[in-house]
């Protein structure tokens, strides 16, 4: 073996090897071992400035970097002390350091120009080489060593490969996944359909729904790697663009993903980055809702109903955070007051105009905003943002509103309890929303209620109901009434012995020509495909029914033929629902389907709509300038954020199915309405004068409901005369000073 050895290296063992120069030892000692750790000083202390810890990825990457400098130590006191050979440690540890330099070598290649530009005038430059240096310190300590041992006669070192290869493996499992995922939220944020097409498949199959979720919380939140300190400036990526990403490509609002343990005190969710702004935005820890109580009265006689919802709104942080939430309020409904009890006080207010008085309120200093505001957030809808919930404290909120009651059939009414649509605020699984609501007549309770007598009325139902899942409709309390009761009345402050004056009556309902069906392909309505399926059995003969998936492709419509209804029950289970999708196209190409008939209207099915829609401007017009053509209604399928009900906010062709039933139910219920020869219980509102029958009179949340529904005429015509303005403007001056319904 000796021999052989020999014949393959003749001159091996009769020369001494050459005497490494000093100079080039103090080279290798400073590339391969003191610049790395001066990297890493530099990034540890680059993290403490920057205020955002040192995350369990950035201290694996630590101690990977760790391993350059001990690796070459090593191997340069190996090379002094003249060891026989490289023990399998060493090299695995010296081959394992090899790897990580030329990893980082190839990361830092698009900075290697500046820091070569930059050594010249700032030493920091020799940092942004530190991966290149200490690589070529590696392959020259190890050459040196290389050549020492063979020229005494040992073997040649064991391969580098073991080393670097586990290596390369480590770091490529843990940097790959924020790299593609950075790139490709930017890509499928591109404005070209196809170029975010590609983004988004990228995502599905290689992206990581974590560092995704991190990106919506902004870029300066993303738990810090190295890939992000070098990609950071190419691939960064705005907020809003990862938060519409993430919900295209999950279907899902990036807020209503829960905030597990382990990520409650991460930095990245500790700072609240929506508050004051027009958005609900992202929970925030330590916020909670701790108890929630919903009292009422309903008059069946006059259907109508009275409720305040009071909640306590706990922060366990040690900062004063905003609390946030949209709520769902019944069909109709109009919100009479918001109380709001704090440390200096007790304020109330009353809902101010949309996301106009948001963004407004956004503008002013945040010290000088005041402590609640109201607003309307879409038919049926309110926001609520609460400036300040006191560190360590408790705010209190109350919420007062009038509703009109659901009249399927005279001899009974339905009133939907309102829930959250979207909150900030987390709610705990065991917290119960306690319920009590009386009545002078016959009441039915939502399931877990009680049929119970009431402490001031004759009837009550009362309970504790958990908070409705997305796709569950909220509580419904039903209510006993004698179909005779057709006429109620009440006072009209605004005019001496003026009253309002209410009439039920059960007219031929209004059947439109042409009813468009717009469905929302994204996957949150995935599990509702049998009940639309089977809905499709129960579309009226004597309307023309078109159906329109809103999707990724340009949308188009495919008509119900009523002489194959298993045609459409197949068409309806064969929707693929994935990601989530901007309906406003399927529903710009809805309305101008149905507005080609005399009497048009559109049925959208839909879940969370967080992203701004794209075409909502040319959809909004065709209302303004043809208000009466098209209806618009909407079934809410899962609950959540929905930005384009939002804008279209103040439409008066739009309105809303309650949901008192399954899917399945509440559409065959709306599209049995336009069965031939339908008729629906209509309530009619209207100003009276003379006197009226004592026993007729009701409270004060009938002339609220009337004032309600002519100020949301008025504000619907954009073409007002002065003599409107100063109606309108009496009009909310009456329901900002009507009072209260008198319950206690």
């Amino acid at each position: 073996m000796t021999e052989h050895h020999d014949h393959l290296n003749p001159t091996v063992t009769s020369a001494a090897p050459h005497p490494v120069r000093f100079s080039i030892h103090a080279a290798i000692w400073f590339a391969g071992v003191i610049l790395p750790l001066i990297a890493m000083a530099v990034l540890l202390a680059g993290t403490h400035l920057a205020g955002t810890g040192l995350s369990d990825t950035f201290a694996v990457h630590l101690f990977l970097i760790a391993s350059v400098p001990l690796a070459n130590a090593l191997m340069m006191i190996a090379l002094k002390s003249g060891q026989p050979a490289l023990s399998w440690p060493l090299a695995l540890l010296h081959g394992f350091a090899t790897g990580i330099s030329a990893f980082f070598t190839v990361l830092f290649l698009p900075l290697t120009p500046d820091g070569l530009a930059t050594i010249i005038f700032f030493g920091i430059g020799l940092l942004m080489l530190a991966p290149l240096l200490s690589l070529v310190a590696s392959v020259a300590a190890r050459r040196l060593l290389g050549r020492r041992v063979l020229a005494g006669g040992g073997a040649p070192l064991r391969s580098a490969w073991p080393g670097a290869l586990m290596a390369l493996a480590i770091v490529g499992t843990m940097e790959l996944p924020s790299a593609i995922t950075r790139i490709g939220v930017r890509v499928a944020a591109d404005e070209s359909h196809a170029t975010r097409a590609n983004g988004l498949r990228l995502l599905r199959y290689l992206g990581n729904e974590k560092i995704m979720l991190a990106l919506c919380y902004g870029e300066g939140n993303v738990p810090l790697d190295v890939t992000s300190l070098v990609l950071m400036k190419r691939v960064s990526t705005d907020a809003e663009d990862a938060r519409v990403v993430y919900y295209r490509l999950t279907g899902t609002p990036f807020s209503a993903v829960p905030v597990s343990a382990n990520e409650k005190a991460a930095s990245w969710r500790s700072y609240d980055r929506d508050a004051g702004k027009a958005q609900v935005g992202a929970r925030v820890p330590g916020l909670t809702l701790a108890s929630s109580r919903i009292d009422g009265t309903l008059d069946a006689r006059a259907a109508l109903g009275y409720l305040e919802w009071t909640m306590v709104i706990r922060n366990d942080s040690r900062e004063a955070e905003e609390a946030r939430a949209r709520i769902t309020v019944p069909a109709g409904a109009v919100v009479a007051r918001v109380t709001l009890w704090d440390e200096s006080g007790e304020h109330n207010t009353v809902p101010a105009g949309g996301i106009e008085a948001r963004e407004a309120r956004h503008k002013v200093n945040s010290s000088e905003r005041a402590p609640m505001l109201v607003s309307t957030a879409g038919k049926d809808h309110i926001m609520l943002q609460l400036r300040s919930v006191p560190a360590k404290g408790e705010l209190t909120v109350r919420i007062a509103m009038s509703a009109p009651l659901m009249l399927d059939e005279p001899g009974l009414g339905y009133l939907q309890l309102p829930s959250f649509s979207e909150r900030n605020v987390e709610i705990a699984p065991a917290l119960r929303h306690a319920v009590s609501v009386e009545s002078a007549s016959a009441l039915r309770g939502a399931p877990g209620m009680r049929e119970q007598a009431g402490a001031h009325l004759p009837f009550a139902v009362r309970g504790d109901i958990a908070e409705p899942l997305p796709g569950i409709g909220a509580a419904i309390i039903g209510a006993v009434r004698a179909p005779a009761d057709t006429q109620a009345w009440s006072l009209d402050p605004t005019t001496p012995g003026g009253v309002i004056v209410q009439t039920i009556s059960r007219n031929s309902a209004r059947i439109p020509r042409r009813v468009a069906l717009v469905i929302d392909g994204s996957v949150a309505l995935a599990a509702q495909r049998e009940q639309l399926a089977r809905a499709a059995t129960s579309f009226p003969g004597n309307v023309e029914v078109g159906v329109i998936v809103a999707g990724d492709e340009a949308p188009q419509v495919f008509l119900h033929d009523p002489s194959d209804t298993l045609a459409s029950v197949r068409r309806l289970q064969d929707i693929a629902y994935e990601g989530g999708h901007d309906n406003s196209a399927a529903l710009l190409a809805a309305w101008e389907w149905a507005a080609a008939a005399s009497d048009g209207a559109v049925v959208w099915i839909h879940g969370p709509q967080p992203a701004m829609p794209g075409t909502a401007d040319a959809l909004l017009q065709h209302y303004r300038q043809h208000p009466d053509r098209v209806r618009m209604i909407g079934l809410e399928a899962v609950t959540g954020t929905n930005v384009l009900w939002e804008e279209m906010d103040g439409v008066a062709a739009l309105s809303r199915v309650p949901r008192i039933g399954s899917l399945h139910d509440d559409l065959v219920r709306l599209l049995g309405g336009w069965k031939p020869a339908a008729r629906q219980v209509v309530a009619e509102r209207r100003r009276g004068t003379g006197p009226q029958p004592a026993q007729e009179k009701t409270s004060l949340g009938l002339t609220r409901l009337w004032a309600g529904e002519r100020a949301a005429l008025l504000r619907a015509n954009s073409t007002r005369t002065p003599q409107d303005e100063e109606q309108l403007r009496r009009l909310e001056q009456l329901l900002k000073e009507g009072g209260l319904d008198g319950f206690k």
